[in-house]
Parts: structure tokens; sequence; C-alpha cells
């Protein structure tokens, strides 16, 4: 199961190949953010939500619906304007993306049942075929282990190569006088 550390470095990566130029330091974070956002339902486990409810873990918040609100709203919150241009487009899809890679490593992961990616319009659960975080040998070191090889690694070093690639071909901000 992804920690919020490994869906926040998706959420870097993601940042730093989809902006024009070099992303800004805020648009990392929210993005990061982001990404780790969706596990906010785990305050339902002391609660006692039911697995059945559309506010139980990887239900709603793991939604295609959740994170095209999300992506909207928190570009609105952090990203102000009075119009919607063609760079906070560029941002609203950003933060959509990585929203949307939370579930998708979700769905990664022998550990649950799935991810209502279509919540609230249906309540079926999707995995993918293919699930390389399963149950490690090694208890908690052993699954860190198999995270960091599987998600924080490979993230980490292509957010570091997107962000190397924006500094060699396009100006930043700062750069080209915005």
């Amino acid at each position: 199961m992804p920690t919020p550390i490994s869906h926040a470095a998706v959420g870097f990566a993601i940042a730093a190949w989809t902006q024009q130029r070099l992303p800004t330091r805020r648009v990392c974070i929210v993005a990061a953010t982001c990404a780790a956002l969706p596990d906010i339902d785990a305050i339902g486990w002391p609660l006692h939500v039911s697995s059945a409810s559309l506010f139980s873990h990887r239900a709603i918040t793991h939604s295609l619906t959740f994170a095209f609100v999300g992506a909207a709203v928190a570009t609105i919150v952090f990203f102000r304007g009075n119009q919607w241009t063609q760079g906070r487009a560029r941002i609203a899809l950003t933060l959509g993306l990585a929203l949307v890679s939370h579930a998708c490593l979700d769905a990664l992961s022998t550990y649950s049942v799935g991810v209502e990616f279509f919540a609230p319009f249906s309540q079926q659960r999707f995995r993918f075929p293919w699930t390389p975080l399963g149950p490690p040998s090694g208890g908690v070191l052993g699954q860190l282990a198999q995270e960091a090889v599987v998600i924080l690694l490979p993230a980490v070093l292509v957010g570091w190569l997107g962000i190397k690639v924006r500094r060699r071909s396009v100006p930043s901000r700062a750069a080209a006088g915005d």
C-alpha cells in the first residue's frame, strides 16, 4: 500500500513534466499535496465508517469525480486569477492528474478490494491486473523497501529529470521576465 510520501513524489513528478516552463515551487507543492490528499478518507477508520459507504477508504476521494472537482477547487484557491488562462488550465490539469495518480497507485496494490474510480455513480471497485504492490516479506521494512523500488525512487528520478529538462530547454518565469 503506497504511503503519502510515495503519492507526493508521484505528484511532484507529474508537476515536473506537465508545465510548459520550469514549474514553480507552489505548483510542485500543491501537486504533491493533491497526490496524497485522497487518503483523507482514512479518517473514517476510527469513526467505523462502513466499507459500503461512499465515504469509506478508496471510495469517493479516490474517484475521477473527486479528482476533477478537487483540481478545480485547488486551482481556484491556490492559483488566484480572474480568468481561466491557458496557464491556469494547465495547472488544473496537473493537479487533476496528481489526484488521479493516487487512485491508480492504490489500484496497483493487493491490500484492498479495489478503488471506486467512478464514485458516486458506481460503487464497483477496480484493481489493475498487474499488482506489484503485494504483501512483501519482511513486515513493515519489506513493505517500505518494495514501495521505494516500485514507486518512490522512480518517481523522484522522473521528477528530477523533468526539472533538469525544463531548466535546459525552457526558461523559468523569472528568467523570462514574467
